[in-house]
């Protein structure tokens, strides 16, 4: 039996990359459009996910884990420690003694397999006190950690200083059994939001609108097709591109609540989105 259908929906969703290998890439992007290319491949990212801490027991590690992945959302960079996408980089650290000093590190791994190392860094705590596992000490600790890894990550970010941030405004989704409607719209306003693009309430100034629509049908007894389109139009409604994801699905998987299901479809419909935006803004200024 195949690792797709010994899993719903769901576990292949937000627990695939360590259930089996290899996953198959469910709701991956294709984006078409007048300026896109016909397919877009998951290179860079859209989050980042952050494994247990090598190097202390159980408890610890996976504490020190979630801790570093809310350190590193409030500076900014979208990371977590429970759920993991074919579009998300792994962040791996580890913590080890060094005589009378404790080191740790860090290694970036993103989707198309490029990596990017950190320097050795001495921890103002040792191993043994980590392994304890007292919340305040691995919250500090971790604000530390996201510090030194937030400042490495956006220092190799391209910066346009003549370019102003992109106002994007969301309509409402449409189509989606259960509360998916719902589910989506929100899954991709907080990753705007964690992308330091928050979208603006009223679509009148925005600089884009995206819509979202959902259809869903039964093709075999126990199976139905899901598609989902993304598009990204002017203010006036002019559709610019849009990023098309699909899927075969046990029958009924979404009829109730999405959950993380949402997320993750966000985050394959916004790394579409966000080539669509950046093709716009390359192209020469009209007349």
């Amino acid at each position: 039996m195949s690792c797709f259908k010994r899993l719903s929906l769901l576990g292949v969703l937000a627990l695939g990359l360590a259930a089996c290998q290899p996953l198959p890439q469910p709701f991956r992007p294709e984006a078409k459009g007048p300026y896109v290319s016909p397919l877009i491949k998951p290179i860079g990212e859209t989050s980042i996910f952050v494994p247990p801490v090598a190097g202390l027991p159980g408890e610890a590690s996976g504490a020190l884990a979630t801790a570093l992945a809310e350190a590193l959302a409030e500076r900014e960079i979208p990371a977590s420690a429970s759920s993991r996408s074919a579009l998300s980089s792994l962040l791996s650290v580890s913590v080890e003694p060094a005589g009378a000093v404790t080191r740790w590190r860090w290694s970036k791994r993103t989707p198309d397999g490029a990596t990017e190392d950190g320097d050795a860094q001495q921890l103002n705590t040792t191993a043994e006190r980590l392994a304890a596992a007292d919340e305040a000490q691995i919250r500090r600790v971790a604000a530390g950690m996201a510090e030194v890894i937030a400042a490495k990550l956006n220092a190799a970010l391209p910066v346009a200083a003549d370019a102003a941030p992109t106002r994007l405004a969301l309509q409402e989704c449409d189509g989606a059994p259960g509360d998916g409607n719902r589910s989506l719209r929100q899954a991709l306003r907080e990753i705007l939001i964690l992308a330091g693009q928050p979208p603006v309430p009223d679509p009148a100034g925005a600089d884009y609108l995206i819509s979202c629509s959902v259809r869903v049908w039964q093709d075999a007894p126990d199976s139905e097709r899901v598609t989902i389109e993304w598009a990204l139009l002017t203010p006036d409604g002019r559709r610019l591109g849009e990023v098309k994801q699909a899927n075969r699905i046990p029958r009924g998987q979404l009829s109730q609540a999405w959950g993380n299901t949402a997320h993750i479809i966000a985050q394959g419909g916004w790394q579409g989105l966000s080539q669509i935006i950046e093709n716009q803004r390359r192209l020469p200024p009209a007349g």
